[in-house]
């Protein structure tokens, strides 16, 4: 599914890639709900007081993990389905390298291609 097109630029996949933020105060474990070449909505059952410059691991199906450095842009109470909530984090990719950014790009291609 499309996600955001108008308002981002970049087209969001619906993905549940799992992530670990490491922060000053350790590291936050969580989910991804969503992501894009340049940004991701992160979902975590734990609470978060997050902000700034983050390094996200995003481990993606079957290929080595993503090393992302991002940055807080909106933290809220989520809901993602009737039977949980936590946490949602709004990042914006500040840094990923060329190799990272290529592996993204193919595995939401491939994505977008199969819906």
């Amino acid at each position: 599914m499309v996600l955001g097109i108008k308002r981002r630029g970049q087209p969001r996949a619906k993905v549940k890639w799992p992530v670990q933020i490491q922060t000053t105060r350790g590291s936050i474990y969580g989910v991804t709900t969503n992501i894009s070449t340049s940004g991701a909505h992160i979902f975590c059952q734990e609470p978060s007081q997050v902000e700034g410059k983050l390094r996200l691991t995003i481990e993606v199906p079957h290929r080595r993990s993503l090393i992302i450095v991002a940055m807080v842009v909106w933290q809220t109470v989520s809901t993602p389905n009737e039977s949980s909530s936590g946490f949602g984090i709004g990042v914006k990719f500040a840094h990923i390298s060329a190799d990272d950014r290529q592996l993204l790009q193919s595995l939401l291609a491939k994505h977008f291609e199969r819906n």
